[in-house]
């Protein structure tokens, strides 16, 4: 910084106060400095900015699994509204709720490392009681799935119900009414929403729970064709147990959608790419991350008010629905 000073002729007080932006400074000066800066390709120093500011102009971002294709696409959200305020992000992996990763990604709240923390639940709820009190210092904000117990917390959630309920419409009017459903974690208040919601129109739907990966999807249909169930139609909670249904379903002869209609969720990029198409409730999971990020960066930079945000759900219609059979 003394360098900077010494060549636009200033003090290193004049250049702290340009590039934090919170003292004014003479337009022509500033643009001076901000010209060496480039040229110079001037950092600051993140540890004295932070002794300086006590904040490190970084966000954490903790999700069940950094490698899963679903977390990525809100952590790209997450970086995009990051970028756009200046932000750095950091991304962490929680691995389904350990305690002990848990405890050292609070911990970057504590010492400041980060700013605020945007957090993705697992398949359990049970320990945010616990997440929260120890993050009560700094900014939080649940992204993907709202926890009730906790709604003081903003979050960013979608219109799951209203998706469930255009699944289950959809399938009522194609005349079917032996339904199944292959839900996620029976813990999650996603699963007890979408289930409920599919029951206003099918009050007798067997539903049966999976972990969201291709083979729960496979199992349970194994499971199904095992013990003689019939049913004319599977409403799964995401794509890959609905693709993972379709995959058993296709190995005992069933044809889709001609004996069996499934409708997934999410509308990953392989439901439209698979043959036949994928009939899905689509969620804008980039937009649920880049929202996230907004009501944490909102909530740093002193808005007072900072209102949970619910994204809607559009059921899109391929090919592996059609009117029952008989």
């Amino acid at each position: 910084m003394q360098q900077i000073a010494d060549a636009a002729g200033v003090s290193t007080t004049t250049v702290s106060h340009t590039i934090s932006g919170k003292r004014p400074v003479n337009p022509a000066t500033a643009a001076r400095v901000r010209q060496l800066i480039e040229q110079f390709e001037y950092v600051p120093n993140s540890g004295a900015v932070r002794l300086q500011s006590g904040r490190s102009g970084v966000i954490a971002l903790a999700v069940p699994d950094i490698a899963h294709w679903y977390f990525g696409r809100i952590a790209r959200g997450v970086e995009l509204a990051a970028d756009a305020a200046d932000y750095g992000l950091i991304v962490c992996s929680t691995v389904n709720a350990d305690p002990r990763r848990e405890k050292r990604y609070v911990n970057l709240l504590r010492t400041r490392a980060a700013d605020g923390l945007v957090y993705t639940t697992s398949r359990s709820n049970a320990d945010i009681d616990d997440l929260v009190r120890h993050a009560r210092t700094a900014p939080l904000v649940f992204a993907d799935e709202a926890v009730p117990s906790l709604s003081e917390v903003p979050s960013v959630s979608s219109t799951l119900a209203e998706g469930a309920r255009a699944a289950a419409a959809h399938l009522a009017a194609l005349g079917h009414t032996r339904a199944v459903v292959i839900a996620g974690y029976p813990s999650l208040a996603s699963t007890v929403e979408r289930r409920d919601a599919f029951r206003e129109f099918f009050p007798r739907a067997l539903t049966l729970y999976g972990d969201f990966e291709h083979e729960s999807g496979y199992a349970i249909v194994s499971d199904l064709l095992a013990n003689g169930v019939t049913f004319t139609c599977i409403f799964a909670h995401n794509d890959l147990m609905a693709l993972g249904a379709i995959r058993r379903l296709r190995e005992e002869g069933l044809r889709v959608p001609e004996d069996v209609s499934v409708v997934g969720f999410d509308d990953v990029d392989v439901a439209s790419l698979v043959s036949p198409g994928l009939t899905t409730v689509r969620k804008d999971l980039v937009e649920t991350g880049r929202q996230a990020g907004k009501l944490l960066i909102a909530q740093l930079e002193g808005e007072s008010e900072v209102e949970s945000v619910v994204l809607p759900v559009e059921l899109i219609v391929r090919e592996t629905t059609a009117p029952v059979a008989g």
